[in-house]
């Protein structure tokens, strides 16, 4: 059974960085990009058609770029319309489109790299050193997103944009910049998560839904508004699924981060006081 918890904080800290973007675009939007599995899945499949360093260079610049695509479409829908629910569709339609490219492009054959050859043997546990490396890659992301948000003025400007973005403006702050930098910062975290994922367990065409799932069930599990409570579900819901792969079935597995949504909606805790105390 350790050896599953072991396995699953491993995996959970990049489910972290999945739900990053998610409540980096709900704090400053109040909305969410469903395109974060999409991210992850183009950078990895461009950083395996370059070679060398530069792959991983070209997997990042290729995940922003798709975040400024998300950019874009969230100028037009926002001079027609203030509803939340629209951009979320709108993201989830780009995922799928993301997803269609990728498949023409790379075709099914799945992505993977191995950037370690030899394991570590840490309490009687072999270890893949990438594991470790992806540990303190997403905590310190998860750490630098938090001094940003609680600490810095560029996250009293994020927030102040989602809880009333008219009064921003007047107080000289550029809303629609704000937002659209969050979502290029998204873009950046779910690429790099997905270049985690890629020298870890290797992901094909179909990934981008799944991963958008397991990022909004981290993202929601114990409160959207914080990247601490990010990094909380991810390892959660790594931990719930390495026991179920170990002690059930695939199917069950593949369910765990879907129950999870499940469960945090049924019980009307999503965006429940999200913004108490914030002033723009």
């Amino acid at each position: 059974m350790l050896e599953y918890v072991f396995r699953g904080l491993l995996n959970g800290s990049v489910y972290a960085l999945l739900a990053l973007p998610m409540t980096l675009f709900f704090t400053t939007a109040a909305t969410v990009d469903f395109a974060i599995g999409a991210y992850a899945l183009l950078a990895a499949a461009v950083a395996t058609a370059v070679a060398g360093p530069l792959g991983i260079a070209a997997g990042l610049a290729s995940a922003v770029a798709a975040s400024l695509v998300m950019c874009a479409i969230y100028v037009l829908l926002k001079r027609t319309s203030s509803e939340g629910i629209r951009v979320a569709l709108a993201s989830f339609g780009l995922s799928l489109a993301i997803s269609s490219i990728v498949l023409i492009v790379w075709g099914t054959k799945p992505f993977v790299r191995q950037t370690f050859t030899t394991m570590l043997e840490i309490g009687g546990l072999r270890v893949n050193p990438q594991g470790l490396l992806n540990v303190a890659i997403s905590v310190g992301l998860v750490a630098a997103t938090w001094l940003v948000l609680q600490r810095t003025q560029l996250g009293r400007m994020m927030r102040a944009a989602a809880v009333n973005a008219p009064g921003a403006e007047l107080a000289a702050i550029p809303v629609i910049g704000v937002q659209c930098g969050a979502l290029m910062a998204g873009g950046m975290l779910g690429g790099t998560a997905g270049l985690l994922i890629l020298h870890s367990s290797g992901m094909d065409f179909t990934a981008s839904l799944g991963l958008t799932f397991i990022g909004f069930a981290a993202a929601i599990i114990f409160g959207i508004r914080s990247p601490l409570r990010c990094l909380a579900g991810g390892l959660a819901i790594g931990v719930i699924e390495a026991l179920a792969a170990g002690y059930t079935s695939g199917m069950v597995t593949s369910m765990v981060p879907s129950l999870f949504m499940l469960v945090v909606l049924l019980s009307g805790q999503l965006g429940a006081g999200r913004y108490s105390g914030d002033r723009p």
